[in-house]
């Protein structure tokens, strides 16, 4: 009876890990479904975001009421290291970087902010007037890019927080969510209009559109071997 809002695999493969409506982090085990722990209150009004790090020794989480919180995740424990307090409303993504040092989290209230894991503050802040949906990185880490209910793609400089470029995501309804190739010369995109849309990145250019879907994409992924 309750929702889920967001899961993942551990970069190694060996649990699912899930937040939920209920403010609970819980660790399942991939081949039984077994439960492996689940953190107890790990935001007040429920877990909206999460993301492992590649070392798979923690978790940064964001939740309904803005905040973001990095976990150290033990064999037996799972203790909070951080709690970050600037966003001021829903936090729907995180993503970390690949050598586990930085992490982006966007917000319902028009912000998109980058955070330092081992110092535990903030680095820069990214405004819009818009209720941020969906961040990626671009694979050599020197951009972002992000959607909302503005029905924008943004590419975002991460060295001076600048807007690069912006796109129309949609014409008609919001964009949610977002993912890009390993080699960051295509990304996807899908929202409320049921369109996947696939972007040359360099050229800010949609060449396929698919449809199928008969309701809003909420979230996309592509596989690891990259045909899917």
């Amino acid at each position: 009876g309750l929702d889920c809002h967001s899961v993942s695999f551990m970069a190694d493969g060996k649990s699912i890990i899930s937040g939920w409506s209920d403010g609970k982090i819980r660790a399942f085990l991939p081949q039984s479904g077994k439960l492996l722990y689940a953190i107890n209150d790990a935001h007040n009004h429920g877990v909206t975001a999460l993301c492992p790090t590649n070392d798979c020794q923690r978790i940064v989480s964001g939740g309904q009421e803005g905040e973001v919180r990095l976990w150290r995740i033990g064999r037996q424990t799972q203790v909070m290291e951080a709690s970050l307090k600037e966003h001021r409303g829903r936090v729907d993504e995180v993503k970390i970087n690949r050598n586990d040092s930085q992490a982006v989290s966007t917000s319902y209230d028009g912000s998109c902010i980058i955070w330092d894991l081992i110092t535990h503050t903030r680095i820069m802040c990214l405004f819009e007037s818009t209720m941020f949906k969906s961040v990626v990185y671009h694979p050599d880490e020197s951009q972002l890019i992000t959607t909302g209910s503005d029905r924008k793609i943004t590419y975002w400089d991460c060295f001076d927080g600048q807007a690069i470029r912006m796109l129309d995501g949609s014409q008609t309804d919001e964009v949610n969510t977002l993912a890009i190739t390993a080699e960051g010369e295509h990304f996807v995109s899908g929202g409320q209009d049921k369109t996947v849309k696939l972007w040359s990145y360099d050229e800010g250019i949609s060449y396929y559109q698919g449809t199928g879907h008969s309701g809003a994409i909420t979230k996309i992924a592509i596989a690891p071997n990259q045909k899917f």
